[in-house]
C-alpha cells in the first residue's frame, strides 16, 4: 500500500513542478479565497515559498 501512496504523491507533485510562476500565483489566490491559511495556500508551490 505504501508504494501506491508514494506514487500518487510524486505524480501530484510533478503537476505542480510544471507550472509557471503566474499559474502558481493563480492557484495561491484561489486557495486563499477558499479560506485556507497563507502557509497552507503556499504548500507545494515552489515559486511562492520565499516571501
Amino acid at each position: 500500500m505504501g508504494l501506491l501512496k508514494d506514487w500518487k504523491e510524486k505524480r501530484k507533485l510533478k503537476r505542480y513542478m510544471k507550472k509557471t510562476p503566474e499559474q502558481e500565483y493563480e492557484i495561491y489566490k484561489k486557495r486563499l479565497l477558499r479560506g485556507e491559511s497563507e502557509e497552507s495556500a503556499r504548500a507545494g508551490l515552489k515559486h511562492l515559498k520565499k516571501k
